[in-house]
């Protein structure tokens, strides 16, 4: 079932770095760092473009049964994108203690709830959105069932 993963790095991940790059490449004052992000943004776009590409058939020809697999999946890498997961068992593998865990925890909450970043997330959220409701409507996937999920998630979608 190659497609699950397909789905999470190529269509979800992929688009999430495509995005991400392309805000960053628009908005760095270093030319090299611009320059750097470029080059990233033509190589994530390349990754996404293959989860594009190889998708669409394996969507089609879905039975039932797995045509909800694809949308639950979809649905299940996305809410883990955009809302955000805490990766416990890497800060235990580094050797992190209970306390030094939950400082890093409170300090990602206190640090997404601040406005320092309110317009580059605004932009980001408009543009990873906008493209992902394309990438999910031209393979399929976007629902009657997917739909309200996504609503769910904070996701603007077109009427349909």
């Amino acid at each position: 079932r190659w497609y699950l993963k397909t789905i999470a790095l190529q269509l979800v991940a992929e688009t999430f770095a495509v995005s991400l790059f392309k805000m960053m490449s628009e908005s760095a004052r270093d030319p090299v760092l611009g320059t750097v992000c470029k080059r990233i943004l033509q190589d994530e776009s390349r990754h996404m473009g293959f989860g594009m590409l190889s998708l669409p058939k394996v969507v089609s020809e879905a039975s039932e049964a797995e045509r909800r697999e694809l949308e639950d999946y979809t649905c299940f890498a996305l809410e883990k994108t955009l809302l955000g997961f805490f990766p416990l068992e890497a800060y235990q593998d580094a050797g992190f203690s209970p306390a030094q865990i939950d400082e890093a925890k409170r300090y990602r909450r206190e640090t997404a709830a601040s406005n320092d970043y309110a317009p580059f997330r605004k932009y980001f959220k408009r543009d990873l959105h906008g493209s992902m409701v394309a990438n999910l409507a031209r393979l399929g996937l976007l629902t009657d069932r997917v739909r309200p999920r996504l609503e769910k998630l904070g996701v603007t979608l077109p009427a349909s």
